[in-house]
């Protein structure tokens, strides 16, 4: 009932770049926000993000994880409350022949021209690849602590891996079948699911460590949805430049840097 439920809604409104339509979900923007005021607050928290990261790696200054911790949930919330938002600027959708809510209405030709929707598809592409690149050196903290190596943190990047190719996938379908490429962006969410609970489940019966280990997953899967639709948006303002920029956003690596935790505390 719920596969025919949702087969029904796809063949009718083939929602693939917005995921909030899909769920139905959507809020009046209650903070009276101008469309670009969150977009270009992550820009700027991605810039500090990234200096804060090198800073922590270079100069060892672990004291700043907690403004780097700060930051990157800022970051995920504001993602979330903008691509939820339901007054967003409208495009006009040739597939579905009416307009709908873009969230990446920045990297659309139609909305802003081809020479911005260059600069959007660039800027938000570093945006995404900050919030991964901060997500793996936050997972790589926590792991250290728990005790994990770093080749059993690096089996994150598979799971990354997996996401980025599932999202070319759907966005070169959606770009000639838009209804298969919905169902290959539902396809490749379950899998990812799936191989975050494996990750859950191995990484507990390493560590014995539940509570720290599920907080990993939760946070990777929070930022993984935000990322997914901020990401999709590149495929839709500019499928055929995002291609490249999938290979940028895979070799998105935080630094694994052993430490021990009185160490750790100290500094």
């Amino acid at each position: 009932m719920l596969l025919s439920t949702l087969s029904d809604y796809i063949n009718t409104n083939a929602p693939m770049s917005n995921i909030p339509e899909l769920l139905g979900l959507h809020h009046g923007n209650p903070l009276g926000l101008h469309p670009i005021a969150i977009p270009i607050l992550l820009l700027m928290l991605a810039v500090a993000m990234r200096i804060v990261n090198t800073v922590i790696y270079k100069k060892e200054r672990r004291k700043l994880y907690p403004w780097l911790y700060a930051m990157w949930w800022l970051s995920v919330a504001a993602t979330y409350y903008y691509c939820f938002s339901g007054d967003l600027p409208l495009f006009e959708d040739v597939d579905l022949g009416r307009k709908e809510i873009s969230v990446g209405w920045f990297c659309q030709r139609q909305v802003v021209g081809l020479g911005w929707s260059l600069v959007g598809v660039a800027l938000l592409s570093f945006v995404a690849y900050s919030m991964f690149n901060v997500l793996l050196h936050v997972i790589a903290h926590q792991s250290d602590r728990m005790g994990l190596t770093e080749k059993q943190w690096r089996e994150w990047n598979w799971i990354i891996i997996t996401m980025l190719l599932g999202a070319s996938v759907a966005g070169i379908a959606d770009n000639f079948v838009p209804i298969t490429g919905i169902w290959i962006m539902i396809a490749y969410h379950v899998v990812v699911f799936l191989m975050v609970l494996v990750k859950l489940v191995v990484d507990t019966m390493r560590t014995h460590l539940f509570w720290r280990c599920l907080l990993s997953a939760v946070c990777f899967l929070v930022v993984f949805e935000a990322v997914t639709m901020l990401a999709i948006e590149c495929i839709e303002g500019c499928i055929y430049l995002f291609l490249p920029i999938v290979g940028l956003f895979v070799s998105a690596d935080a630094r694994y840097k052993k430490k021990t935790l009185a160490t750790d505390d100290a500094k």
